[in-house]
């Protein structure tokens, strides 16, 4: 398999639902997708995307997707911590979006 595992796999209708605004007009969003969706929502807040979000939504493969949109230019931080009752936690940072950002030294349109 040269793609990797399941690259480019679609969204499930439910999965469409759940993250994108009913009458937005795109083609067949993929997984890779939705996380990026949930990902700038949550940096819009200033907060992560945490793993419980993402299986919310259906995506069991989020490694494979994270991998995906880093292979695209994303800068995907993930940071991991441990409570004390042992229980680890992650969280993913979207540090750079190459499709929304503006170089540094470029001006917005």
């Amino acid at each position: 398999m040269s793609g990797g595992l399941w690259h480019d796999h679609a969204a499930t209708p439910r999965q469409e639902q759940l993250i994108f605004k009913a009458g937005r007009k795109r083609a067949r969003p993929t997984q890779a997708d939705l996380i990026v969706e949930l990902l700038r929502e949550k940096r819009a807040l200033g907060e992560p995307l945490e793993l419980p979000e993402i299986m919310r939504v259906s995506i069991a493969q989020h490694g494979a997707r994270f991998n995906e949109l880093r292979s695209r230019g994303f800068v995907i931080e993930n940071e991991l911590d441990r409570d004390t009752l042992g229980v680890v936690r992650s969280r993913y940072w979207l540090r750079h979006d190459p499709e929304r950002d503006v170089p540094a030294g470029e001006a917005r349109p």
